[in-house]
């Protein structure tokens, strides 16, 4: 006897007439989730990538920064102290040669230059012709102001004759005069210095233009001298004193070496002969202006 078999939810039972297209389904879908899994992996894979480039790049810039600010430290360590090395030598050079000028006016040894005029002024054209000689010396041959003791020796010798030619000079006008260009010449030097420390003008770059307005004034006060024309002496000698001050202030940057170019760290000799002359140009300069002044007071 046969039972009849009533399906109530055929929808719900397998596809016994085709199972082989289930089976496809099937497969096709695990293929496409085995795709998209790979394509999960392989961003995850290329973000993890890019992120490790990333981080090696600014692990080397780091590195690269770090050299450049130990680099930076020592370079600046090495110019201050050529600069202090500078300013010792100078002050050295310069309480020498402003001791001379002290000592000459004493009385006594001032009353002997004042009484024997001809051998001072043989002495003085002695001493300047000694100074250019040793001056030209060092800046032809410049491995010799580079060589230690040699260096000094030289250095030395240009003070003495410096000291003695300022000395005698200075020796022809009063104890008051020569006192107050000292203490301008101190206070003007100072404010100059400190000038050319701060300023973020570049100077450097006047070079040509100040050895030609120098060469011009020198012409000019030349002739002013020998034609004897007071007024454009006055003229020259105020210029001459701003264009010593520029000078001062280009020299000092290329010892700070903070804007333009710069002297190499050993030429701390050359460097010093620098400054010291445009110092004593300033002295001879202040010291007439001041002894034009008081000499029109009184």
């Amino acid at each position: 006897m046969t039972e009849n078999i009533k399906l109530e939810n055929p929808e719900h039972l397998p596809n016994i007439e085709n199972p082989r297209e289930e089976e496809e389904e099937e497969y096709s879908s695990n293929s496409n989730s085995s795709e998209e899994k790979n394509e999960e992996s392989y961003e995850i894979k290329v973000i993890i990538k890019e992120n490790a480039e990333i981080f090696k790049i600014e692990e080397d810039n780091s590195d690269e920064d770090e050299n450049t600010d130990i680099q930076n430290s020592i370079e600046y360590s090495v110019r201050i102290g050529f600069i202090k090395k500078v300013y010792g030598i100078l002050s050295i050079q310069l309480i020498i040669t402003f001791s001379f000028v002290l000592l000459f006016q004493i009385p006594k040894i001032k009353n002997l230059v004042l009484n024997s005029l001809q051998i001072s002024a043989n002495i003085l054209i002695l001493s300047s012709i000694l100074f250019f000689f040793l001056f030209l010396i060092l800046a032809c041959c410049r491995t010799l102001s580079k060589t230690v003791p040699y260096n000094y020796m030289f250095l030395f010798a240009i003070t003495l004759c410096q000291a003695v030619s300022c000395s005698i000079v200075s020796s022809c006008y009063s104890f008051q005069v020569v006192a107050i260009s000292l203490f301008l010449t101190i206070i003007t030097t100072v404010s100059i210095t400190l000038y050319s420390c701060t300023t973020k003008t570049d100077f450097c770059y006047l070079k040509l233009l100040l050895l030609v307005t120098f060469a011009q004034l020198f012409t000019v006060g030349f002739i002013s001298v020998l034609f004897r024309m007071k007024i454009i002496y006055m003229i020259y000698t105020f210029l001459s004193t701003i264009t010593v001050g520029i000078y001062l202030v280009y020299d000092t940057q290329l010892i700070v070496g903070k804007l333009g170019f710069a002297y190499s760290i050993d030429d701390y000799i050359f460097a010093t002969l620098e400054i010291y002359m445009d110092i004593i140009r300033l002295f001879f300069l202040i010291l007439r202006i001041v002894a034009q002044i008081s000499s029109k007071k009184h």
